[in-house]
């Protein structure tokens, strides 16, 4: 069901209501109007037949009483008569109901009522309006009637209700006609608006959304309204003109994306290739120089020359190891082991170095770290070269923490390196990670590369804090399970 039809027809049903329960309201008061209308009429007829049934009787004129009666049978009129208190009909204008009683109600009525009023009556399977008034003997009456009775006689009319009812009938027939049109203007005003005013703007800018989906973030939809629709218009349009210069500038980022990831690739081949022809020479040039180192005496000055070219050497060494190792990371062979072995094992390595700059290396094994699928080496690696990192940012003494715990849900270990060093600047945090940053003169700016390397291949995270002064904080992050 489309949002037209659904508020085309809401709205109808509920002006249905509306103009139901006002056009009940109304009918009903209508119908009541007409009641009333049709009462007054009765105590109208009645009272001219009271008045001219006086009238005769005054002038001595009683026997044509009947005959007066029988004159005003109309359509409207179905009978009138007169009777005794005691119910016996002393003329009509049905003659054949002389001498005949009248029904147990009217005399009822006439003893009951306080005054005379209109009432509802069945006759012959129709409804008639009936009114029964009393006759009382005064003192002009008593003249042939003695003084004796109260009420001489009691005059009852009847009137059809079928002009009445008809009129019931033709009002409710115009008010339910009234109600369906009107209904109807209103559903084909309402579907006639909603179309100019709400589906031809949505059907618009359904059709911009689709031809921005379909990748033309140029399009636009254009309109004069100064209404919500404008509005929206005016949104739709600025969004779609940032998402068009937010395209560029991602095909932009991602085109010197592509031409910097082809230019690390084409460095890291020729790295690959220089560092193989330089390891081999290094090695040779090594092994020549201890070959010579060995025909000098130990107290020869040159043996001190040889021993630092022989630091550079290794050093360079190093250097072209950690070059080959990210140009070339070397395949993982995970296995389930416990960390903190690991831990161990790296610490032995750096404690001679810690313990000539002063620096105490404290160990916080958790007790609830499991077995992790991790590789060994290659994770001792990783915790060496933070350790490393750690101690040359503590040239004059400090401590170093190395914490493992496991996350509150258990899915993820946490090996944490604290040191309490210089700490790293904030613009600094943000280019540790890049190959071949440093910020001193001896590093290679590899290893913390290498490392994040290593940890993303194990499908974890490295996570940084740091404040100048005070210390760093490195997390190593794996998943536990």
């Amino acid at each position: 069901m489309t949002l037209k039809t659904k508020y085309i027809l809401f709205t109808t049903c509920i002006l249905f209501v509306i103009i139901g329960t006002f056009s009940y309201k109304n009918l009903s008061l209508q119908e009541k109007e007409i009641e009333e209308d049709a009462k007054e009429k009765v105590t109208l007829i009645t009272e001219i037949i009271k008045n001219g049934l006086v009238t005769i009787m005054l002038e001595g004129r009683g026997r044509e009483f009947q005959k007066f009666l029988q004159t005003i049978v109309t359509e409207d009129v179905e009978n009138a008569l007169l009777f005794k208190p005691d119910g016996t009909i002393i003329s009509s204008s049905l003659p054949s109901l002389i001498g005949t009683y009248v029904p147990a109600d009217y005399t009822g009525k006439f003893k009951t009522q306080n005054i005379p009023e209109v009432f509802l009556y069945k006759k012959e399977g129709k409804t008639v309006y009936s009114m029964v008034v009393p006759i009382y003997n005064e003192y002009a009456c008593q003249k042939c009637h003695g003084a004796k009775d109260e009420v001489i006689g009691i005059l009852n009319v009847d009137v059809s209700m079928e002009k009445t009812l008809r009129k019931i009938v033709d009002s409710r027939e115009r008010m339910a006609l009234f109600s369906i049109i009107t209904l109807i203007v209103i559903s084909i005003s309402l579907g006639i608006l909603t179309t100019y005013l709400v589906n031809r703007p949505i059907n618009s800018i359904i059709d911009t959304m689709k031809k921005a989906e379909g990748g033309d973030l140029t399009v636009k939809f254009l309109t004069r309204r100064k209404d919500e629709v404008g509005k929206l218009a005016m949104s739709l349009n600025s969004m779609l003109f940032e998402l068009d210069k937010a395209r560029r500038e991602i095909e932009k980022c991602h085109f010197e994306e592509l031409q910097s990831v082809e230019k690390m690739a084409t460095i890291g081949e020729l790295a690959s290739t220089l560092a193989h022809e330089i390891k081999n020479p290094l090695a040779g040039i090594s092994g020549a120089i201890q070959v010579l180192a060995e025909d000098f005496p130990p107290n020869d000055p040159r043996k001190e020359v040889i021993t630092e070219i022989l630091n550079e050497i290794e050093r360079l060494d190093r250097s072209v190891k950690d070059l080959l190792t990210f140009a070339r990371p070397p395949d993982l062979h995970p296995v389930l082991t416990h960390l903190q072995p690991i831990i161990d094992r790296a610490k032995r390595l750096i404690e001679l170095q810690a313990e000539k700059q002063g620096v105490t290396v404290r160990l916080m094994p958790g007790d609830n770290v499991g077995e992790i699928n991790v590789d060994p080496e290659q994770m001792q690696q990783v915790f060496l070269n933070i350790m490393l990192n750690a101690l040359q940012s503590m040239p004059t003494g400090g401590m170093l923490t190395v914490a493992t715990d496991l996350s509150a849900d258990k899915n993820e270990a946490e090996i944490a390196f604290s040191d309490t060093g210089q700490g790293i600047e904030d613009e600094a945090i943000k280019n540790i990670f890049k190959p071949f940053f440093t910020t001193r003169h001896m590093g290679t700016g590899l290893g913390l590369a290498i490392s994040r390397n290593i940890v993303e291949r194990h499908n974890g995270r490295i996570i940084v804090g740091s404040q100048v002064g005070i210390g760093s904080t490195f997390r190593v992050i794996l998943k536990a399970k």
